[in-house]
């Protein structure tokens, strides 16, 4: 299959259609679930799609262990590429990962400051723009209506989209409520889009939580498979 025919029938375009075109830019999405949930590899899957759109993908880590990311992204591209049966799927790789740039900060010691400066002088020294942000490993545990503002604020100057992952405690409930889960239901106001990523015993749902300020909202008909780390159209 060629790359063109993938981006057409990627379910990200069910995600964008359900709420109505997509996050939108200056505006802050979140998909929250337990550790280990699949929080990243939506994120990635994500920014995959973008990737092969020809569009500039920042990923920003506040892992310990930032190693990790880079495989995601190889190993989401080679679930991608076996399922659709891409052609040339080597070449196109080593040509859209160009289009990525991983940035990471320690957890304990990284001021927001120190994240945009470096973002702007990225942007300026290196002539990479991206035109969506992901944040992986914030912690919303301790985040703050100002540290929620700095990142509004950076949407809104750079005029990108921004998807978090928000990991939620073990501890909490995964029934399919309206509920905003803990911590992201202090923060709430902050997002435009929140999906809560709910563990079934052979697939993740994918459950839109807040979509702008419609009060009826659609179904996702969406899930993530563990197998292949993949979001998937459940319909199909």
């Amino acid at each position: 299959m060629l790359r063109q025919e993938i981006i057409q029938r990627s379910p990200i375009r069910i995600l964008e259609k359900t709420i109505h075109g997509g996050l939108g830019q200056g505006n802050l999405g979140v998909f929250a679930a337990k550790k280990g949930v699949g929080k990243t590899a939506c994120l990635v899957h994500f920014a995959t799609d973008r990737m092969l759109q020809g569009n500039k993908v920042l990923h920003i880590s506040f892992a310990d262990n930032p190693d990790h990311i880079a495989h995601w992204y190889l190993q989401v591209y080679q679930e991608i590429a076996k399922t659709y049966h891409l052609e040339s799927a080597l070449d196109i790789y080593e040509e859209i990962i160009r289009n990525r740039l991983i940035l990471h900060f320690k957890r304990t010691s990284a001021s927001l400051d120190a994240v945009h400066g470096s973002i702007t002088n990225l942007i300026k020294d290196s002539d990479f723009k991206p035109s969506i942000i992901f944040v992986d490993g914030f912690s919303f545990e301790q985040a703050t209506n100002d540290q929620m503002y700095f990142w509004q604020q950076l949407a809104k100057e750079l005029q990108v989209e921004v998807w978090f992952s928000a990991t939620l405690p073990n501890g909490s409930s995964d029934t399919e409520t309206s509920v905003f889960p803990y911590p992201i239901d202090k923060l709430s106001e902050f997002f435009t889009v929140i999906i809560h990523l709910i563990a079934h015993p052979d697939y993740i749902e994918l459950l839109l939580l807040k979509d702008r300020e419609i009060k009826n909202l659609e179904k996702l008909y969406l899930r993530l498979d563990p197998r292949t780390l993949l979001i998937a159209n459940r319909r199909v």
